[in-house]
Protein backbone atom coordinates (compact mmCIF):
# COMPACT_ATOMS: atom_id res chain seq x y z
CA UNK A 1 0.00 0.00 0.00
CA UNK A 2 2.97 2.15 0.84
CA UNK A 3 4.48 1.50 -2.29
CA UNK A 4 1.49 2.59 -4.34
CA UNK A 5 0.82 5.51 -2.57
CA UNK A 6 4.60 6.60 -3.15
CA UNK A 7 4.03 5.87 -6.86
CA UNK A 8 1.08 7.56 -7.05
CA UNK A 9 1.35 10.70 -4.95
CA UNK A 10 4.49 12.59 -7.26
CA UNK A 11 1.81 11.52 -10.14
CA UNK A 12 -0.80 13.46 -9.10
CA UNK A 13 1.17 16.27 -7.82
CA UNK A 14 2.32 16.97 -11.04
CA UNK A 15 -0.76 16.75 -13.12
CA UNK A 16 -2.58 18.95 -10.14
CA UNK A 17 0.60 21.22 -10.73
CA UNK A 18 0.08 21.10 -14.52
CA UNK A 19 -3.79 21.47 -15.01
CA UNK A 20 -3.23 24.54 -12.48
CA UNK A 21 -3.79 27.98 -14.17
CA UNK A 22 -1.35 30.69 -13.19
CA UNK A 23 -1.18 31.82 -9.98
CA UNK A 24 -3.69 29.79 -8.21
CA UNK A 25 -1.79 26.64 -7.63
CA UNK A 26 -2.34 26.81 -4.10
CA UNK A 27 -6.23 27.28 -4.20
CA UNK A 28 -6.15 24.19 -6.63
CA UNK A 29 -4.14 22.07 -4.37
CA UNK A 30 -6.14 23.08 -1.68
CA UNK A 31 -9.48 21.93 -3.02
CA UNK A 32 -7.88 18.88 -3.89
CA UNK A 33 -6.54 17.78 -0.99
CA UNK A 34 -9.86 18.68 0.56
CA UNK A 35 -11.52 16.44 -1.84
CA UNK A 36 -9.18 13.56 -1.14
CA UNK A 37 -9.38 14.27 2.79
CA UNK A 38 -13.30 14.24 2.28
CA UNK A 39 -13.26 10.37 0.48
CA UNK A 40 -11.19 9.07 2.68
CA UNK A 41 -13.17 9.79 5.48
CA UNK A 42 -16.71 9.13 3.42
CA UNK A 43 -14.96 5.70 1.79
CA UNK A 44 -14.97 3.79 4.33
CA UNK A 45 -18.54 4.69 5.66
CA UNK A 46 -19.27 2.87 2.48
CA UNK A 47 -17.40 0.09 1.71
CA UNK A 48 -17.80 -0.85 5.71
CA UNK A 49 -21.63 -0.59 5.34
CA UNK A 50 -21.40 -3.07 2.02
CA UNK A 51 -18.67 -5.54 3.75
CA UNK A 52 -21.93 -5.79 6.86
CA UNK A 53 -24.56 -6.45 4.91
CA UNK A 54 -22.34 -9.21 3.03
CA UNK A 55 -20.89 -7.66 0.00
CA UNK A 56 -17.65 -8.10 -0.64
CA UNK A 57 -18.17 -8.19 -4.39
CA UNK A 58 -20.08 -4.82 -4.46
CA UNK A 59 -16.66 -3.46 -2.52
CA UNK A 60 -14.26 -4.35 -5.42
CA UNK A 61 -16.50 -3.03 -8.21
CA UNK A 62 -16.90 0.20 -6.33
CA UNK A 63 -13.42 0.15 -5.86
CA UNK A 64 -12.80 -0.38 -9.67
CA UNK A 65 -15.38 2.17 -10.48
CA UNK A 66 -13.62 4.73 -8.59
CA UNK A 67 -10.47 4.29 -10.01
CA UNK A 68 -11.91 4.18 -13.56
CA UNK A 69 -13.00 7.58 -13.17
CA UNK A 70 -9.96 8.68 -11.88
CA UNK A 71 -7.93 7.33 -14.56
CA UNK A 72 -10.72 9.12 -17.31
CA UNK A 73 -10.19 12.44 -15.22
CA UNK A 74 -6.73 12.72 -15.04
CA UNK A 75 -6.51 11.94 -19.18
CA UNK A 76 -9.31 14.67 -19.39
CA UNK A 77 -7.23 17.36 -17.30
CA UNK A 78 -4.57 16.73 -19.59
CA UNK A 79 -6.62 17.32 -22.78
CA UNK A 80 -8.81 20.28 -21.29
CA UNK A 81 -5.87 22.08 -19.63
CA UNK A 82 -4.31 21.92 -23.33
CA UNK A 83 -7.40 23.50 -24.65
CA UNK A 84 -7.30 26.22 -22.79
CA UNK A 85 -3.40 26.83 -23.63
CA UNK A 86 -4.38 26.82 -27.16
CA UNK A 87 -3.96 30.22 -28.71
CA UNK A 88 -7.20 31.84 -30.43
Amino acid sequence: MGFGAGIAGPSRDLIVKRASPPNATGRVYGVVYSGLDIGQAIAPLAFGSLMDHRHPAQVWLGIALVQAVLIVNAFNVRHARRTNLAPA
